[in-house]
């Protein structure tokens, strides 16, 4: 059987060792860039576990808790795997053997952290640095996230760019003012040209 490679596979393939993603961005202690003999066996055994239909959550709850129990993996390997697994089970034909898919690049999946300004509200309202975390593919995937306001979570970390406030204030995000902030700022930041500027605001978790 052949395996047809994207593009951005095969580019993949010519530019990365065996253990890093994202050109040496991310490496993983227990799992390389690649399906090996090792992912083969885990595969094959959460597909005798939980069978070929990973559509509900309840079955991927599962699909991860194997991942992390069974081979102590860890967060981030097991999402990176599960991603994989759950990609491949849907293309799979039936009776195809996983060993098919040997040598094959696996597509990064993890979670990617953006800090910004995070506009909070109470009687009076201001910003403080935060961040926004969501799980992406890539550095470009996660910025398209932002972009589209289709992250994950929002923080915030206290600090004191608002000079004076009540002592007994309660402070909440504004997350639908943060949204279209964050979007605003991607927006303006590509116009002017500042696409470095989004990347170095961005890390792996």
């Amino acid at each position: 059987m052949k395996i047809k490679l994207t593009e951005s596979q095969y580019n993949r393939l010519l530019v990365e060792n065996d253990k890093d993603f994202l050109d040496g961005q991310v490496e993983l202690p227990h799992i390389g860039n690649k399906i090996d003999k090792f992912i083969i066996k885990l595969f094959n055994y959460i597909y005798k576990k939980l069978g070929p239909d990973m559509s509900s959550s309840a079955k991927q709850n599962e699909l991860m808790a194997i991942l992390r129990r069974d081979f102590s993996l860890s967060l981030a390997e097991a999402t990176l795997l599960k991603h994989n697994y759950i990609t491949i089970i849907n293309e799979i034909e039936d009776g195809e053997d996983f060993s098919e898919y040997i040598g094959q690049p696996l597509e990064f999946y993890g979670e990617f952290k953006f800090t910004t300004m995070i506009p909070m509200t109470t009687y009076i309202s201001g910003t403080m640095d935060g961040y926004v975390t969501g799980h992406a593919t890539s550095v470009d995937d996660f910025i398209e996230q932002l972009k589209d306001n289709n992250w994950e979570d929002i923080d915030s970390d206290w600090n004191d760019h608002i000079e004076s406030y009540p002592e007994d204030a309660e402070w909440d995000i504004d997350t639908d003012y943060a949204g279209d902030r964050i979007t605003d700022e991607i927006i303006d930041l590509r116009r002017q040209g500042d696409e470095d500027d989004i990347r170095d605001r961005i890390e792996i978790m």
